[in-house]
């Protein structure tokens, strides 16, 4: 291996997204775009060039920062050639993010984008409607979404808009029955009515309206690109169903085969076939025969590639595989370690959910205050979510019994994995000890509840005499 032979990159592996916007002096808008390659065309690339199983990647932790190696196998060397960078946090996905730019980068060293470094400057100036503003807090909030409706067997599309004020919600929509074209809007006369100028209020309250002082509208942010999880993965996605579908069609062919004749000693293809189903022969000539042709397919290779996809979907959508055989005879280490990257993501969302419900709190206070429920402004909540891991029963248990010397009894039947409720399963205990000192009197309360065995299994003394009674 000389060199790498790295292919440049093709428009389709360039993605590229707004960096800033804004307004010239003039007073058009314009976008910087900054353009950027994603761990899926590294990976694409180097199954191209070097075939899946001829590459491989390792992660490691150096002095705190996460490094990636990409390894490539050297025929002529014999040898696995290196190349190594480490990678930044991201902003919302610190460990997710941070193990894919190690990855990129050290895509970057084998070769793969550095074009990218000498791209020329990009700004893209923005037509009207290709731009939207959306600020918060007492000022401007627009909102568009698309209706698919049908009219017959037609289908139709209405755009409609909401502008959110402090005055109120205005509502538009195009409508190709008023004789607007596609993009220009009209005022939505099913909302509100002509003496409020088709403006309806925030909320009422009986027959009152009433606006919040800021636009009551929250945001909830998966990650800081704003894009949803099925964006990083449906490549991968789409790849195990191409594959797959490609592969159930060569299957299908297998079964089919072209005949190849030598020294037919027929007339025709239409008699051969005549004679091969009605006699289960054929007559050739000398130092004739038949051969098939038929369809070859390396499974094993279409299995090996399908399963590195599945894998890398549930990498980088930081998921667990339950299908996984080895899952249900983890340990509880092993299970944890499995979901911590789960666990992250998670983490990250919950924070941006319990920050979504602060600020809608606001908004709920006034509501609640108006309509006569109650001032709630000084009152603070928590927000807590259960996320659910499997674990290893038995391994818990043990490890609840050992603490029993060094824990309060609440604290262990908290982390029992069969008690949901440790308040009610201590009521019952104590409701099962009342029974039985009622049925077996005080005396003999420690044998009705086997607490009163010695070693041997014997009754040892409960009121401090002897095994027979005497003092």
């Amino acid at each position: 291996m000389k060199d790498f032979n790295i292919p440049l990159l093709t428009a389709e592996d360039i993605d590229c997204r707004v960096q800033s916007v804004s307004k010239a002096k003039n007073g058009t808008v314009g976008a910087v775009l900054l353009l950027y390659k994603d761990a899926r065309v590294d990976m694409r690339i180097l199954d191209q060039v070097f075939g899946p199983g001829n590459w491989q990647r390792t992660h490691e932790l150096i002095n705190g920062n996460l490094f990636c190696t990409i390894e490539i196998w050297d025929d002529e060397k014999a040898a696995w050639v290196k190349k190594q960078d480490v990678g930044v946090e991201s902003n919302t996905e610190k460990e997710k993010g941070q193990a894919s730019d190690a990855f990129k980068r050290a895509g970057f060293n084998v070769g793969i984008g550095r074009e990218l470094y000498s791209a020329p400057f990009t700004y893209v100036e923005l037509n009207d409607g290709e731009w939207k503003v959306e600020k918060v807090q007492g000022r401007d909030v627009y909102r568009t979404y698309d209706q698919v409706i049908y009219i017959g067997t037609r289908k139709h599309t209405i755009t409609h808009a909401e502008l959110w004020w402090t005055g109120g919600v205005k509502y538009f929509k195009t409508d190709a029955f008023a004789g607007t074209i596609a993009g220009d809007f009209i005022v939505d006369t099913e909302h509100g009515d002509e003496a409020n100028d088709y403006t309806e209020p925030h909320f009422t309250v009986g027959d009152k309206a009433y606006n919040w002082d800021a636009v009551p509208i929250v945001w909830l942010k998966y990650n800081e690109e704003e894009l949803p999880l099925c964006y990083f993965i449906k490549d991968l996605i789409d790849d195990i169903n191409w594959q797959t579908s490609v592969t159930a069609d060569v299957l299908r062919d297998v079964a089919k085969f072209i005949y190849i004749l030598k020294n037919y000693g027929g007339q025709d293809l239409g008699e051969f076939i005549k004679d091969l189903k009605e006699h289960m022969a054929i007559k050739v000539t000398t130092d004739g025969g038949v051969d098939k042709l038929q369809a070859d397919l390396n499974i094993d290779a279409v299995m090996a590639f399908l399963d590195k996809q599945r894998r890398d979907v549930y990498d980088f959508a930081a998921a667990v595989d339950t299908k996984d055989p080895d899952l249900g005879n983890a340990s509880g280490t092993a299970i944890n370690f499995r979901y911590m990257d789960l666990s992250s993501d998670c983490d990250s969302l919950a924070t941006e959910l319990k920050d979504t419900f602060q600020r809608l709190k606001l908004f709920i206070d006034v509501y609640l205050q108006i309509a006569g429920k109650g001032d709630f402004s000084k009152e603070t909540f928590d927000i807590v979510f259960n996320m659910d891991l499997p674990v290893n029963e038995t391994d818990v248990i043990q490890n609840a019994v050992a603490s029993e010397s060094l824990l309060s009894k609440r604290t262990i039947l908290q982390n029992h994995p069969w008690v949901t409720d440790a308040d009610e399963e201590m009521e019952r205990i104590d409701a099962e000890k009342k029974a039985a000192m009622e049925e077996y009197g005080e005396g003999l309360f420690g044998d009705a509840l086997g607490a009163g065995k010695g070693q041997n299994g014997q009754s040892a003394p409960v009121n401090g005499g002897g095994a027979d009674g005497d003092e």
